[in-house]
């Protein structure tokens, strides 16, 4: 398999939506002409939708059944996406059978309104398992109350905050806030989601959550995005050690000067053509299915990665620049994580060449800090102390705009 023969595979369901988006307000700006395109190569001349720079408005096509959702997605700022809630992939057949037939309670953190991540999830998973416990905690003490019901546990997070579970459960067992008979389980399932993991953090994870229910912790880890939904599902068992995503084939990729580009199949709502994930990656194939392996973000988009969420750096430069105008203004990001306590502390240093009063560097720091409430939505995570953002001055120049450091 290569990509001539999958694009051959997929050349029609992308000349459908190719169509579609020719009747939207973006696509009768650029003009587009009818679908001629034969190969690979052709089909690489077309337009790439860039997230930074489209109206979001311009590709829409409505219809019923849709839903919409806020998302920061691959910009870091905040959007209006419509699509429907899709589908779960069958799970197998083992798994498939000790959730029906056991008390399973799903967990997960108790998410913002208009999350699809967490909402379409729910959904599916209640027309799949209608017997099934739904729980959401949004303090430790209703975490501690969910962990003790049901028999099997399948818990739904991102990495850093699947730490902080572990280290809330190790800290209740130590002091004896609760028992570990009262926890044990048949069978805890983990899917992980939202920020690239690497081997060793999931290996370590894994291992922590073994001994807290005393049970063997199966795991798997989904790629997606709230624009587009389910990307790709990493299954250890299937795929081996390297974490690498099987793509549903409901959409087509592309590895384009080791960019990831997607284009979902989907007819309605908001069009996504050749749709510029920010991510860096790997496409390959496996027995001729489609492998996706992420490596990071492009460093060239300015968004970083913080609980889960995303937050475009630039865009602090600007606000900034709005408070100070006619100065020039740097913005230095550093993230430290703390993956025993399941925490994050970000460090913002505004470089501004010219002295600050009190009074506007408490304003600079106000508004750094709600921008980057609002746009990654962190206010679950603020809530449970897992991120804390520290605002510092210098008046050391600098060369770019922004940085993000280590």
């Amino acid at each position: 398999m290569n990509m001539e023969r999958y694009f051959k595979e997929k050349s029609e369901e992308l000349k459908e939506v190719y169509e579609v988006l020719r009747k939207t307000v973006y696509g009768k700006k650029l003009n587009l002409a009818q679908w001629n395109i034969n190969t690979y190569d052709d089909f690489r001349k077309l337009p790439i939708i860039a997230p930074n720079t489209v109206d979001y408005k311009e590709l829409f096509i409505s219809t019923k059944g849709l839903w919409q959702f806020k998302t920061t997605g691959v910009s870091g700022n905040i959007k209006t996406i419509y699509r429907d809630i899709g589908t779960i992939v069958g799970y197998p057949e083992e798994m498939n059978r000790v959730l029906r037939n056991n008390i399973t309670v799903f967990l997960h953190s108790k998410r913002r309104e208009g999350e699809s991540y967490y909402e379409t999830h729910d959904i599916n998973h209640k027309r799949m398992y209608p017997q099934g416990i739904f729980a959401e905690y949004n303090d430790r003490d209703k975490l501690l109350e969910c962990v003790q019901r049901g028999d099997v546990l399948f818990i739904i997070e991102y990495p850093l905050m699947a730490e902080w579970i572990c280290y809330q459960l190790e800290s209740a067992l130590e002091n004896k806030e609760i028992l570990f008979e009262n926890i044990a389980k048949r069978k805890v399932y983990l899917e992980l989601s939202g920020e690239p993991v690497t081997e060793i953090q999931i290996k370590s994870l894994v291992k922590r959550l073994d001994k807290i229910f005393q049970t063997e912790v199966e795991y798997f880890i989904t790629y997606g995005s709230n624009e587009i939904g389910h990307i790709g599902t990493y299954i250890p068992a299937l795929h081996g050690s390297q974490i690498a995503y099987k793509i549903i084939s409901s959409l087509f990729v592309e590895e384009i000067n080791g960019e990831i580009i997607i284009t979902p199949f989907r007819k309605n709502g908001t069009i996504l053509f050749r749709y510029k994930m920010g991510d860096k990656g790997k496409l390959y194939f496996i027995d001729g299915k489609p492998f996706l392996e992420i490596k990071g973000k492009s460093k060239e988009e300015g968004v970083l990665y913080i609980a889960g969420a995303q937050v475009y750096i630039p865009e602090i430069v600007s606000k900034v620049e709005k408070v100070i105008p006619n100065c020039p203004v740097g913005i230095e990001c550093v993230k430290k994580e703390y993956p025993q306590k399941g925490m994050c502390e970000l460090s913002i240093i505004t470089h501004i060449p010219q002295p600050l009063n009190t009074f506007l560097q408490n304003e600079i720091s106000s508004v750094i800090k709600q921008y980057i409430m609002d746009s990654a939505i962190l206010s679950v995570e603020n809530h449970l102390g897992i991120v804390r953002i520290d605002v510092r001055y210098s008046s050391e120049p600098m060369r770019k705009r922004w940085r993000i450091g280590k």
